[in-house]
């Protein structure tokens, strides 16, 4: 269901669920269980999922399981799941090449980084049978904005890449045929930098969402002075630039 391989501290985590990666307790159990193992290892710089479903990511999540009495466990299960990608201190990445749908999509947007073909399309139809995705209703609004969390959670009809991209839910669409090499690029540019440097920073970005602009700052500043410059790769960043020479992070 999850093939898992490593190459230069990325690992990626292949959704195989044929015929349409449907997110079912056992799937979204077993990805977590696999993330929770994961991320705490520091071999691992970055992670990133994507499909081994040819033209899918993933079709969203097992509708059966939505009916009581299996709601009470499954969707506690898949907020788990997306709360850890949302809180991960390595950065993550999902690739999507075709459709996103329902909580394919919400798994996806829970990464850091998105890049898709400019064949994908993405969309929560929830609506259309009766309920919404409860992780969509949290964190769109936060990533989208307010009206672009409406359009796609209100309204069933898919969005393609382009308006994916527009609206901000993807940092990149690419051509089916660069999909590899811009991901590779894209993945050794960031796990090549400092993975305590890294976590500081989504930390900063994430617990001043929540603020204003003053406290936002205040904790950002407080993150950088009290933790930042504590830790060696900060220093030997700096004194590797005016040095001009590479950095050798210790990733503490």
């Amino acid at each position: 269901m999850i093939d898992r391989s490593s190459s230069e501290g990325v690992t990626t985590l292949t959704l195989a669920r044929p015929p349409l990666n449907i997110l079912n307790e056992e799937l979204v159990s077993r990805l977590d269980a696999t993330l929770e193992a994961l991320l705490p290892d520091p071999e691992t710089r970055m992670v990133v999922l994507t499909s081994g479903i040819p033209g899918t990511f993933s079709a969203g999540a097992d509708v059966r399981e939505h009916l009581p009495p299996d709601h009470r466990s499954m969707i506690p299960k898949f907020v788990s799941l997306c709360d850890r990608l949302v809180r991960s201190p390595k950065p993550t990445m999902a690739v999507v090449d075709g459709r996103c749908l329902g909580g394919g999509m919400e798994l996806a947007l829970s990464c850091d980084f998105v890049v898709c073909t400019d064949r994908s399309t993405f969309g929560q139809p929830e609506i259309s049978v009766g309920v919404f995705p409860p992780i969509g209703a949290a964190l769109y609004p936060r990533l989208l904005g307010l009206r672009s969390t409406y359009r796609v959670l209100l309204d069933p009809r898919p969005i393609e890449a382009a308006e994916a991209l527009r609206i901000g839910a993807v940092n990149r669409v690419v051509p089916p045929s660069e999909l590899a090499s811009i991901v590779k690029s894209l993945t050794t540019a960031i796990a090549g930098s400092s993975g305590a440097v890294i976590a500081l920073a989504k930390r900063a970005i994430r617990e001043g969402l929540p603020l204003s602009w003053d406290l936002a700052r205040d904790r950002a500043t407080q993150v950088y002075l009290d933790e930042l410059m504590g830790t060696e790769d900060a220093i030997e960043g700096l004194q590797a630039f005016l040095a001009k020479r590479p950095p050798h992070w210790k990733d503490r």
